[in-house]
């Protein structure tokens, strides 16, 4: 499998600090464009983008929708002594088993190549999020899944981001990140706290994001509808993190 290192500065910078201690007190961070952008030193984000326009439909949704198109693939990522680390993992079927309508079933969706999966854009954002994981847990060693996901909106048929309504997905921590929006309304985001008041907000801008403990809160996203006459567009990078499993040698 190809791997790539990069480094990184070791100490977290007062953006990053912040992250952490909204996570630690709220459970989840909504993080802002400027904010995110200030860890991008790759650039090409367009030819990243792109990988969002090369999508097949999505063949496992319940309902038999045609709003979804996805990719889903996996990382193993390591983040120690400055350094991020970045080793592309063999494909494998999907499982959700915390989530009711998807329990039992192994869900196969199409692969992200590796060029998309160690791209100079994926790593800034999957990097990102793992300092934030890292920080949080202690954990250094992580097995990362990824999701290219767009949810389509057609005139008079809505997009639906979260069929399986206000959930949690499964893993320790989620980093959620937008990468285009084109032609809709709706797609509002719900945070659902322990013991807190429901937090609503909507990701509007590329590159704005959220990065949640998975096991403190809930969430869900509304449906999206066209604008207008012409199709509209969601594109997510959806990130879960879990501690990776120990090598056998």
């Amino acid at each position: 499998m190809s791997v790539t290192t990069l480094t990184t500065d070791h100490a977290l910078n007062p953006i990053m600090e912040r992250c952490v201690e909204s996570v630690r007190e709220d459970g989840y961070v909504h993080v802002r464009r400027t904010d995110v952008l200030e860890h991008q030193a790759a650039g090409d984000a367009d030819g990243f983008r792109s990988a969002w326009d090369d999508l097949p439909m999505d063949r496992e949704l319940v309902d038999g929708g045609s709003y979804r198109q996805r990719r889903y693939g996996r990382l193993r990522v390591r983040v120690e002594d400055g350094e991020l680390s970045f080793e592309a993992l063999a494909h494998t079927a999907f499982r959700q088993d915390v989530i009711p309508l998807w329990e039992g079933r192994n869900r196969s969706f199409a692969p992200i190549a590796d060029g998309v999966l160690l791209h100079a854009g994926m790593r800034d954002l999957v990097g990102w999020d793992a300092k934030l994981a890292t920080a949080l847990s202690g954990v250094t060693d992580w097995e990362v899944g990824l999701h290219l996901v767009r949810i389509v909106a057609r005139p008079g048929v809505e997009g639906n981001p979260t069929p399986e309504g206000r959930h949690r997905d499964g893993h320790m921590y989620v980093g959620m990140h937008m990468l285009r929006r084109e032609g809709v309304a709706g797609g509002v985001s719900t945070v659902y706290p322990e013991g807190a008041e429901p937090v609503v907000l909507t990701m509007t801008e590329i590159l704005e994001s959220m990065f949640v403990d998975d096991g403190r809160v809930t969430h869900e996203v509304s449906p999206t509808s066209a604008l207008g006459d012409s199709t509209g567009v969601r594109d997510m990078l959806l990130v879960d993190f879990n501690p990776a499993a120990p090598e056998v040698y």
